[in-house]
């Protein structure tokens, strides 16, 4: 009797939408072959100080890791780093598990607890939070997602558990301004920022600090961006202790890997070379966007990220038609036609990369601006 899978299995599994991720598959299939500016990984290979932590920890692999409640070393260093405490600090499997585990906490009843997400923001927001029963209500933002705080208030309901958004926010590159921020907080919800970006925002953006003032404000970070290590699948979760408890209890133990702690200490130790690398990120993205707006039609958003998204709509070209033309020439971007939040067929993201490939994309923009884009098709 052949089993029947769909009786037995949980209904929201069987719902459930995965994150495309053809983008980095293609991109592994295609190595040495394309240029990646598509998922906001840093273009830098990991400092050599990091790279030495690594080959010398990779002896003692045999053992487990410290567990990410208790490896106090990384932990200290990380709450420096925040201006906070080692008890504010617990580590994911990237950031991305962190969420998961903050909606395995505070999702009590399927199908009722609501989680307010701007629209756009980073897309497994929404994904994860609908898989593990929440009531997603999106507040559009467009492109001005700096300016939706009142429309975030408004959407507060007795039913809502938090409110999550990314600060820069991915795509826009935006950052809501801090007032409006403490205005969410004073309302008293709980928060929930991602500070993926903040490396290459500009000073004072950062609101992690304010985690020892404001009870129901919970950070986000990872090593994926302004430290480069997107590979080694680094977050750390920043919030009150009794938040952090919560966490750890839903938290699988060994959740983070030997090399990978190893990596984020050299990382944390070497601090001067990581801020070298980020003004030189910060400096080529002002150029980048600098000479996009030189380019007829093609509207940059200044951005706060590693990454710029350009509007198209005033060029008589699709999205799509640049992000397959590039691609043509051996640069992979991200195609946002039909991002949610974002009128259709207008936009596509830029990864900023070292200069040299940034200075390559332009030329090949500028190339593609003067000829017809509507035959080129993207490779599978």
């Amino acid at each position: 009797m052949a089993l029947d899978i769909k009786a037995i299995v949980n209904p929201r599994v069987l719902e459930a939408t995965k994150y495309n991720m053809k983008h980095v598959t293609i991109c592994w299939q295609h190595e040495g072959k394309l240029q990646r500016a598509m998922s906001n990984e840093s273009a830098y290979p990991p400092l050599e100080s990091v790279q030495a932590a690594v080959r010398d920890i990779v002896s003692k692999a045999n053992w487990y890791p410290e567990d990410a409640s208790e490896c106090m070393s990384l932990r200290e260093q990380l709450a420096a780093y925040a201006s906070l405490r080692p008890e504010n600090v617990t580590l994911g499997n990237g950031s991305m598990e962190l969420l998961d585990i903050l909606f395995q906490t505070f999702i009590a009843q399927p199908g009722v607890d609501e989680v307010i997400i701007p629209a756009p923001d980073y897309t497994p927001y929404s994904l994860r939070a609908r898989f593990f029963g929440a009531v997603v209500q999106f507040v559009v933002g467009g492109e001005d997602t700096d300016k939706i705080a009142d429309d975030i208030l408004e959407s507060v309901t007795p039913r809502t558990k938090f409110v999550l958004m990314s600060r820069p926010n991915n795509p826009t590159g935006k950052v809501m301004p801090r007032d409006d921020v403490l205005r969410i907080l004073d309302s008293g919800v709980l928060t929930v920022v991602d500070e993926a970006y903040v490396e290459l925002a500009d000073e004072g953006t950062m609101v992690a600090p304010w985690i020892n003032d404001w009870d129901n404000l919970i950070v986000l970070r990872t090593f994926s961006k302004g430290f480069g290590l997107a590979g080694l699948r680094l977050g750390y979760l920043l919030a009150t202790p009794e938040i952090i408890h919560c966490a750890n209890l839903v938290r699988h133990v060994f959740n983070v890997n030997l090399v990978t702690m190893a990596a984020a200490e050299a990382s944390l130790n070497d601090l001067d070379n990581v801020r070298a690398r980020i003004v030189e990120q910060r400096q080529t993205r002002e150029w980048l966007t600098e000479e996009i707006k030189r380019m007829p039609g093609l509207r940059p958003i200044p951005s706060q990220g590693n990454f710029i998204l350009v509007d198209v709509a005033d060029s008589g070209k699709k999205a799509t038609e640049f992000v397959e033309g590039l691609f043509e020439r051996g640069i992979y971007v991200r195609d946002f036609s039909k991002k949610q939040g974002l009128e259709p067929d207008r936009y596509f993201r830029i990864t900023v990369g070292q200069p040299g490939g940034m200075e390559r994309l332009a030329q090949e923009l500028r190339d593609l601006l003067g000829k017809s884009l509507t035959s080129l098709t993207l490779a599978p």
